[in-house]
């Protein structure tokens, strides 16, 4: 890769900046994941005032986790369900 295809990018999360150097073609879900963790900061905040900062990105981090060990259990079932549904057929075809 050269580096044409790096970009530098500021991301905001909660009342930080963070710049980055990213491959080009990602920029689009660099932007997505931190409108993502911001709308969870933002909603966090609603829900809990008076809270450190740091409280509210450790919330939004759990929540975050745990809904990709969620998709990621989703994803395996469905492996399982469709190697099921090939043996299955395999049978048949017998």
């Amino acid at each position: 890769m050269n580096y044409s295809d790096k970009l530098s990018i500021q991301l905001a999360i909660g009342s930080k900046q963070y710049p980055l150097e990213i491959d080009r073609k990602d920029e689009e879900l660099y932007r997505k994941a931190a409108d993502l963790i911001n709308n969870k900061i933002h909603r966090y905040i609603s829900y809990f005032p008076s809270q450190e900062k740091e409280d509210y990105m450790a919330m939004t981090l759990i929540d975050i986790t745990i809904n990709l060990l969620k998709e990621s259990n989703m994803n395996d079932k469905v492996k399982e369900m469709i190697d099921i549904i090939d043996k299955t057929l395999k049978l048949d075809n017998l």
